[in-house]
């Protein structure tokens, strides 16, 4: 087990201290929490799963995270925890009243979506290929593989009917 996942269950547990104590009360069906590095476009996810009628959830937080504050991981954390409340599974209006709650009483910011750090504080967009006309310059982008990416001559540019050229970029440059 990493450091970084043993601060995740450190933090869990006082997270759902703090929620029990304004009387929110998530799952005890929570089977644990781990680090997750391949996530790059999502900071923690609630996965429910039913196995012959149990109920178990695990909670994933990204190593993007890693460099942040306990306060910053922990908010995401409730976020997470929230959803393993009954009926709170999405971010319906339970969710987002308990939500509010935690919010009021703690001075946390949880919300339905956060952006994610450094990425969308240097205003860079994260995208693995780039989709470019060569006769008017419209770009796009794309984080899969998808045909256009595999058979760009297949294609025309949606804007003037130009062929296009896809370029590989790297998350790590």
């Amino acid at each position: 087990m990493s450091t970084y996942e043993i601060r995740l269950q450190r933090l869990m547990k006082d997270a759902i201290a703090e929620l029990n104590k304004i009387d929110i009360y998530p799952s005890e069906a929570i089977a644990g929490i781990k680090e997750n590095s391949r996530a790059k476009r999502r900071l923690g996810c609630c996965k429910k799963s039913v196995y012959r009628g149990k109920v178990k959830y695990e909670i994933e937080i990204s190593t993007m995270l890693k460099e942040k504050n306990d306060r910053q991981i922990k908010e995401i954390i409730h976020h997470e925890l929230l959803h393993t409340c009954k009926g709170c599974l999405n971010h319906g209006q339970k969710w987002k009243a308990l939500a509010a709650k935690v919010n009021d009483i703690y001075g946390y910011c949880i919300k339905t979506t956060a952006d994610i750090p450094d990425s969308a504080e240097k205003g860079v967009k994260q995208y693995r290929y780039e989709i470019r006309c060569n006769q008017c310059g419209n770009t796009g982008y794309r984080m899969k593989k998808s045909k256009v990416v595999m058979q760009p001559e297949n294609y025309r540019c949606s804007k003037c009917g130009g062929q296009l050229t896809v370029k590989e970029k790297s998350f790590w440059n």
